[in-house]
Protein backbone atom coordinates (compact mmCIF):
# COMPACT_ATOMS: atom_id res chain seq x y z
CA UNK A 1 0.00 0.00 0.00
CA UNK A 2 1.46 3.33 -1.07
CA UNK A 3 0.98 6.47 0.97
CA UNK A 4 2.18 9.90 0.02
CA UNK A 5 5.29 11.10 1.74
CA UNK A 6 5.09 14.53 3.33
CA UNK A 7 7.62 16.96 2.01
CA UNK A 8 9.10 19.52 4.35
CA UNK A 9 11.79 21.32 2.39
CA UNK A 10 13.01 24.03 4.72
CA UNK A 11 14.89 27.13 3.67
CA UNK A 12 16.95 29.15 6.10
CA UNK A 13 15.15 32.37 5.44
CA UNK A 14 16.47 35.77 4.65
CA UNK A 15 19.35 36.87 6.80
CA UNK A 16 22.73 38.53 6.78
CA UNK A 17 24.48 35.26 6.09
CA UNK A 18 27.94 36.09 7.44
CA UNK A 19 28.27 38.53 10.31
CA UNK A 20 31.06 40.97 9.54
CA UNK A 21 31.40 44.39 7.98
CA UNK A 22 30.99 44.88 4.26
CA UNK A 23 33.72 46.62 2.36
CA UNK A 24 31.16 49.29 1.53
CA UNK A 25 28.50 50.29 4.01
CA UNK A 26 26.06 51.05 1.18
CA UNK A 27 26.19 47.41 0.09
CA UNK A 28 25.19 46.27 3.58
CA UNK A 29 22.32 48.76 3.60
CA UNK A 30 21.18 47.51 0.19
CA UNK A 31 21.16 43.89 1.44
CA UNK A 32 19.22 44.88 4.57
CA UNK A 33 16.65 46.68 2.42
CA UNK A 34 16.42 43.62 0.14
CA UNK A 35 15.83 41.39 3.17
CA UNK A 36 13.00 43.63 4.36
CA UNK A 37 11.40 43.52 0.90
CA UNK A 38 11.76 39.73 0.77
CA UNK A 39 10.17 39.26 4.18
CA UNK A 40 7.03 41.10 3.06
CA UNK A 41 6.88 39.07 -0.16
CA UNK A 42 8.06 41.81 -2.55
CA UNK A 43 10.55 39.54 -4.26
CA UNK A 44 11.12 41.62 -7.38
CA UNK A 45 12.17 44.60 -5.28
CA UNK A 46 14.33 42.34 -3.12
CA UNK A 47 16.18 41.07 -6.20
CA UNK A 48 16.66 44.66 -7.35
CA UNK A 49 18.42 45.59 -4.10
CA UNK A 50 20.50 42.41 -4.01
CA UNK A 51 21.57 43.07 -7.62
CA UNK A 52 22.70 46.59 -6.68
CA UNK A 53 24.64 45.20 -3.70
CA UNK A 54 26.37 42.69 -5.95
CA UNK A 55 27.20 45.47 -8.42
CA UNK A 56 28.81 47.42 -5.58
CA UNK A 57 30.84 44.46 -4.36
CA UNK A 58 30.61 41.01 -5.92
CA UNK A 59 33.03 39.46 -3.43
CA UNK A 60 30.57 39.51 -0.52
CA UNK A 61 28.51 36.37 0.09
CA UNK A 62 25.43 37.97 1.67
CA UNK A 63 23.71 39.41 -1.43
CA UNK A 64 24.35 36.26 -3.45
CA UNK A 65 22.99 34.06 -0.67
CA UNK A 66 19.84 36.10 -0.08
CA UNK A 67 19.20 36.48 -3.79
CA UNK A 68 19.45 32.70 -4.06
CA UNK A 69 16.77 32.36 -1.36
CA UNK A 70 14.51 34.79 -3.22
CA UNK A 71 14.99 32.93 -6.48
CA UNK A 72 14.00 29.71 -4.74
CA UNK A 73 10.83 31.44 -3.54
CA UNK A 74 10.21 32.54 -7.14
CA UNK A 75 10.74 28.93 -8.33
CA UNK A 76 13.80 29.98 -10.31
CA UNK A 77 15.72 27.00 -9.00
CA UNK A 78 18.52 27.10 -11.56
CA UNK A 79 19.09 30.77 -10.75
CA UNK A 80 19.14 29.86 -7.06
CA UNK A 81 21.69 27.11 -7.70
CA UNK A 82 23.91 29.57 -9.55
CA UNK A 83 23.78 32.05 -6.65
CA UNK A 84 24.42 29.43 -3.96
CA UNK A 85 27.35 28.13 -6.02
CA UNK A 86 28.91 31.61 -5.88
CA UNK A 87 28.41 31.67 -2.10
CA UNK A 88 30.08 28.26 -1.82
CA UNK A 89 33.02 29.50 -3.86
CA UNK A 90 33.36 32.53 -1.59
CA UNK A 91 32.68 30.73 1.69
CA UNK A 92 33.23 26.98 1.18
CA UNK A 93 33.02 26.04 4.87
CA UNK A 94 29.44 27.25 5.46
CA UNK A 95 26.86 24.41 5.43
CA UNK A 96 23.71 26.48 4.68
CA UNK A 97 24.42 27.27 1.01
CA UNK A 98 25.07 23.57 0.31
CA UNK A 99 21.78 22.71 1.99
CA UNK A 100 19.80 25.32 0.08
CA UNK A 101 21.46 24.39 -3.20
CA UNK A 102 20.44 20.81 -2.44
CA UNK A 103 16.83 21.95 -1.99
CA UNK A 104 16.90 23.68 -5.39
CA UNK A 105 18.41 20.60 -7.04
CA UNK A 106 15.72 18.52 -5.37
CA UNK A 107 13.01 20.63 -6.99
CA UNK A 108 14.79 20.26 -10.35
CA UNK A 109 14.67 16.45 -10.00
CA UNK A 110 18.43 16.09 -9.61
CA UNK A 111 18.49 13.52 -6.79
CA UNK A 112 22.20 12.71 -6.90
CA UNK A 113 23.13 16.38 -6.96
CA UNK A 114 20.80 17.02 -4.01
CA UNK A 115 22.27 14.10 -2.06
CA UNK A 116 25.79 15.39 -2.70
CA UNK A 117 24.90 18.82 -1.33
CA UNK A 118 22.99 17.48 1.69
CA UNK A 119 25.91 15.17 2.48
CA UNK A 120 28.34 18.08 2.27
CA UNK A 121 26.11 20.14 4.56
CA UNK A 122 26.07 17.36 7.18
CA UNK A 123 29.84 16.93 6.85
CA UNK A 124 30.29 20.60 7.72
CA UNK A 125 27.57 20.55 10.39
CA UNK A 126 27.11 17.13 11.92
CA UNK A 127 23.85 18.03 13.70
CA UNK A 128 22.15 19.44 10.57
CA UNK A 129 18.87 17.60 11.16
CA UNK A 130 16.92 19.09 8.24
CA UNK A 131 19.59 18.05 5.77
CA UNK A 132 19.32 14.45 7.00
CA UNK A 133 15.51 14.57 6.71
CA UNK A 134 15.58 15.98 3.17
CA UNK A 135 18.27 13.55 2.10
CA UNK A 136 16.18 10.72 3.49
CA UNK A 137 13.21 11.80 1.42
CA UNK A 138 15.29 11.89 -1.76
CA UNK A 139 16.44 8.34 -1.08
CA UNK A 140 12.87 7.31 -0.26
CA UNK A 141 11.74 8.54 -3.68
CA UNK A 142 14.61 6.51 -5.18
CA UNK A 143 13.12 3.48 -3.33
CA UNK A 144 16.26 3.09 -1.22
CA UNK A 145 14.17 2.65 1.91
CA UNK A 146 16.99 1.30 4.08
CA UNK A 147 19.21 4.32 3.44
CA UNK A 148 16.22 6.64 3.85
CA UNK A 149 15.38 5.18 7.26
CA UNK A 150 19.01 5.63 8.34
CA UNK A 151 18.94 9.31 7.32
CA UNK A 152 15.66 9.86 9.17
CA UNK A 153 17.23 8.24 12.23
CA UNK A 154 20.20 10.63 12.06
CA UNK A 155 17.84 13.58 11.77
CA UNK A 156 15.80 12.39 14.76
CA UNK A 157 18.98 12.03 16.77
CA UNK A 158 19.39 15.82 16.57
CA UNK A 159 15.69 16.79 16.34
CA UNK A 160 13.90 14.19 18.48
CA UNK A 161 10.52 15.96 18.62
CA UNK A 162 10.07 16.32 14.87
CA UNK A 163 6.79 14.57 14.16
CA UNK A 164 7.23 14.11 10.43
CA UNK A 165 10.62 12.50 11.01
CA UNK A 166 8.90 9.61 12.80
CA UNK A 167 6.15 9.49 10.19
CA UNK A 168 8.60 9.32 7.30
CA UNK A 169 10.82 6.75 8.99
CA UNK A 170 7.67 4.74 9.68
CA UNK A 171 6.84 4.86 5.97
CA UNK A 172 10.33 3.69 5.08
CA UNK A 173 10.09 0.80 7.55
CA UNK A 174 6.63 -0.06 6.17
CA UNK A 175 8.15 -0.39 2.71
CA UNK A 176 10.88 -2.60 4.20
CA UNK A 177 8.08 -4.81 5.62
CA UNK A 178 9.22 -4.01 9.16
CA UNK A 179 5.63 -3.48 10.24
CA UNK A 180 6.24 -3.49 13.98
CA UNK A 181 9.02 -0.92 13.56
CA UNK A 182 6.68 1.19 11.45
CA UNK A 183 3.95 0.93 14.10
CA UNK A 184 6.39 2.06 16.82
CA UNK A 185 7.38 5.14 14.81
CA UNK A 186 3.78 5.98 13.97
CA UNK A 187 2.90 5.63 17.66
CA UNK A 188 5.46 8.38 18.34
CA UNK A 189 4.15 10.55 15.52
CA UNK A 190 0.58 10.26 16.81
CA UNK A 191 1.72 11.00 20.38
CA UNK A 192 3.23 14.25 19.07
CA UNK A 193 0.28 15.05 16.77
CA UNK A 194 -3.03 13.27 17.28
CA UNK A 195 -4.86 15.39 14.68
CA UNK A 196 -3.44 13.86 11.48
CA UNK A 197 -5.72 11.45 9.63
CA UNK A 198 -2.74 10.34 7.57
CA UNK A 199 -0.84 9.14 10.64
CA UNK A 200 -3.72 6.96 11.81
CA UNK A 201 -4.36 5.66 8.29
CA UNK A 202 -0.72 4.66 7.80
CA UNK A 203 -0.49 3.03 11.23
CA UNK A 204 -3.69 1.15 10.44
CA UNK A 205 -2.15 -0.12 7.21
CA UNK A 206 0.94 -1.28 9.11
CA UNK A 207 -1.21 -3.05 11.70
CA UNK A 208 -3.26 -4.71 8.97
CA UNK A 209 -0.06 -5.85 7.25
CA UNK A 210 1.03 -7.32 10.61
CA UNK A 211 -2.37 -9.10 10.81
CA UNK A 212 -3.46 -6.99 13.76
CA UNK A 213 -6.83 -6.42 12.15
CA UNK A 214 -8.82 -5.41 15.23
CA UNK A 215 -6.24 -2.75 16.09
CA UNK A 216 -6.14 -1.63 12.46
CA UNK A 217 -9.91 -1.09 12.52
CA UNK A 218 -9.49 1.33 15.42
CA UNK A 219 -6.97 3.37 13.45
CA UNK A 220 -9.10 3.47 10.30
CA UNK A 221 -12.07 4.64 12.37
CA UNK A 222 -9.91 7.38 13.86
CA UNK A 223 -8.91 8.35 10.33
CA UNK A 224 -12.57 8.70 9.40
CA UNK A 225 -13.31 10.61 12.58
CA UNK A 226 -10.85 13.25 11.36
CA UNK A 227 -11.66 12.97 7.65
CA UNK A 228 -15.10 11.45 7.10
CA UNK A 229 -14.64 11.22 3.31
CA UNK A 230 -11.29 9.41 3.23
CA UNK A 231 -11.88 6.77 0.55
CA UNK A 232 -8.71 4.82 1.31
CA UNK A 233 -9.68 4.56 4.98
CA UNK A 234 -13.08 3.12 4.03
CA UNK A 235 -11.43 0.63 1.66
CA UNK A 236 -8.92 -0.43 4.29
CA UNK A 237 -11.56 -0.62 7.01
CA UNK A 238 -13.74 -2.76 4.77
CA UNK A 239 -10.87 -5.12 4.05
CA UNK A 240 -10.04 -5.48 7.75
CA UNK A 241 -13.71 -6.21 8.45
CA UNK A 242 -13.69 -8.90 5.75
CA UNK A 243 -10.68 -10.57 7.40
CA UNK A 244 -12.52 -10.49 10.74
CA UNK A 245 -15.74 -11.76 9.10
CA UNK A 246 -17.59 -8.56 9.93
CA UNK A 247 -19.41 -8.80 6.62
CA UNK A 248 -22.21 -6.31 7.29
CA UNK A 249 -19.68 -3.69 8.42
CA UNK A 250 -17.56 -4.37 5.34
CA UNK A 251 -20.61 -4.00 3.08
CA UNK A 252 -21.39 -0.64 4.65
CA UNK A 253 -17.81 0.57 4.15
CA UNK A 254 -17.75 -0.39 0.48
CA UNK A 255 -21.19 1.11 -0.09
CA UNK A 256 -19.88 4.37 1.29
CA UNK A 257 -16.98 4.23 -1.16
CA UNK A 258 -19.36 3.76 -4.08
CA UNK A 259 -21.22 6.86 -2.91
CA UNK A 260 -18.01 8.86 -2.86
CA UNK A 261 -16.52 7.31 -6.01
CA UNK A 262 -18.94 5.53 -8.33
CA UNK A 263 -16.07 4.21 -10.42
CA UNK A 264 -14.11 2.53 -7.65
CA UNK A 265 -13.59 -0.98 -8.95
CA UNK A 266 -12.21 -2.41 -5.68
CA UNK A 267 -15.29 -1.27 -3.76
CA UNK A 268 -17.66 -3.14 -6.07
CA UNK A 269 -15.48 -6.27 -6.20
CA UNK A 270 -15.10 -6.47 -2.42
CA UNK A 271 -18.68 -5.48 -1.67
CA UNK A 272 -19.63 -8.46 -3.81
CA UNK A 273 -17.57 -10.67 -1.52
CA UNK A 274 -19.31 -9.25 1.56
CA UNK A 275 -22.73 -9.81 -0.02
CA UNK A 276 -21.83 -13.38 -0.90
CA UNK A 277 -20.98 -14.14 2.73
CA UNK A 278 -24.26 -12.48 3.75
CA UNK A 279 -26.05 -14.96 1.45
CA UNK A 280 -27.00 -12.27 -1.09
CA UNK A 281 -25.58 -13.99 -4.16
CA UNK A 282 -27.77 -12.00 -6.56
CA UNK A 283 -26.43 -8.74 -5.14
CA UNK A 284 -22.89 -10.14 -5.15
CA UNK A 285 -23.14 -11.05 -8.84
CA UNK A 286 -24.45 -7.58 -9.68
CA UNK A 287 -21.46 -5.97 -7.98
CA UNK A 288 -19.01 -8.35 -9.63
CA UNK A 289 -20.52 -7.61 -13.03
CA UNK A 290 -19.94 -3.89 -12.48
CA UNK A 291 -16.39 -4.51 -11.31
CA UNK A 292 -15.70 -6.84 -14.25
CA UNK A 293 -16.85 -4.17 -16.70
CA UNK A 294 -14.40 -1.80 -15.01
CA UNK A 295 -11.59 -4.32 -15.62
CA UNK A 296 -11.35 -6.34 -12.40
CA UNK A 297 -9.89 -9.79 -13.11
CA UNK A 298 -10.82 -10.87 -9.57
CA UNK A 299 -14.46 -9.99 -10.23
CA UNK A 300 -14.38 -11.89 -13.54
CA UNK A 301 -13.15 -14.99 -11.70
CA UNK A 302 -15.93 -14.67 -9.12
CA UNK A 303 -18.50 -14.33 -11.88
CA UNK A 304 -17.29 -17.50 -13.56
CA UNK A 305 -17.18 -19.42 -10.30
CA UNK A 306 -20.36 -18.31 -8.55
CA UNK A 307 -22.73 -16.65 -11.03
CA UNK A 308 -24.82 -18.21 -13.77
CA UNK A 309 -23.98 -17.16 -17.34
Amino acid sequence: MRFLLKYFFLIFFFQLFIVHSFSQNTAKELVQTGIIKARIGDFDSAVFYFNKAISNDSTEAEPWYNRGLVKSQQHDYQGAINDFSVVIRLKPTYPEPYYNRGVAKDFLKDPWGAIWDYTKATTLKMDFADAYFNMGMVKFDMKDYRAASEDFSRGLQYKPDFTEGYYNRGLALFNLKDYYGAIADLDKAIKLDSTSAEYYSTRGAAKAAARLYSQAIGDFRNTLRINKNDINAYLNLGLADLYLKNYQEALECYSRVTELDAGNVDAFANRGVAKQYLNDLIGACEDWKKAAVMGSDKAKNYLQKFCSP
